[in-house]
């Protein structure tokens, strides 16, 4: 790329409209390189090492997917978390709300191996899955040992009762595994029923199905639900190790006794 010295040379040489295209041309070499990434990591759902691509917009995150399993920051952390906790899975009864792909076969595959019994389920349906409303969810009380739940509860439109849903299907000493898009810089979630377009809703909450963007009150929807909560933030050495993105969390919420 063109160092500070060239281009200060250049700026006396040539027209500036030519030096701008330069210039956007320069962006536009980094740019590329960074979608094909920028360091080697692992995965360690799939196994991969290597560089991983960049995925996302408002922002692009670097390195962000596996170019194997096309996991993204959020599902290696959970991958790790629930590496520490096998027993978690191992045998348990385990409900997954919107089962992302690069889990589903492999976990449809641990917990047969190990006794348990694992229901994939979403609001629309594909292969293998069951239709679940997740502010109705069609099974008894304490049915749950193991609740999944990533990047769901933005596109519900009552939340609180999802919430209290999934405490309900839950057993005693149980846990919800959850994730939202949420900035701890924001006092309150932000939500406004009025903005109902698409263009609206991508606009303001960074996708055209979102219905909000949560602020730290988050963790007092869940109190209200009636979950206790402990949380699992990205941190170094993983986030550079396994490409996690830098203090996304991870609730771990136990039904209130």
């Amino acid at each position: 790329m063109l160092g500070r010295a060239v281009r200060g040379r250049l700026k006396t040489l040539l027209p500036r409209k030519l030096i701008d295209q330069l210039v956007l041309f320069e962006a536009g070499a980094h740019a590329f390189r960074d979608v094909r990434g920028r360091y080697p990591r692992e995965c360690p759902i799939c196994g991969y090492k290597g560089l991983f691509w960049a995925k996302g917009r408002q922002p692009i995150v670097i390195d962000g997917q596996c170019p194997s399993c096309r996991s993204v920051g959020r599902h290696r952390q959970h991958q790790l978390l629930v590496l520490r906790h096998p027993e978690w899975l191992d045998g348990a009864t385990v409900l997954h709300f919107a089962p992302e792909p690069c889990f589903a076969k492999r976990y449809a595959a641990q917990l047969a191996r190990t006794g348990g019994n694992y229901v994939r389920a979403d609001y629309m349906p594909k292969n293998d899955e069951v239709v679940i409303d997740l502010q109705d969810i069609a099974f008894p009380d304490a049915t749950f040992d193991t609740v999944i739940v990533h990047n769901v509860l933005e596109h519900v439109p009552d939340d609180a009762r999802a919430l209290r849903e999934i405490r309900r299907v839950l057993k005693p000493g149980g846990r919800a595994l959850m994730s939202v898009p949420m900035f701890e810089a924001w006092d309150e979630t932000y939500e406004d029923p009025s903005i109902d377009s698409e263009a609206g809703r991508d606009l303001h909450f960074n996708q055209k199905d979102h219905l909000r963007l949560y602020g730290r009150d988050f963790r007092d929807r869940l109190d209200r639900a009636g979950f206790d909560l402990t949380t699992d933030v990205a941190k170094e050495p993983e986030v550079s190790r396994y490409g996690l993105e830098r203090g996304e969390t991870i609730f771990i919420c136990t039904p209130r006794q």
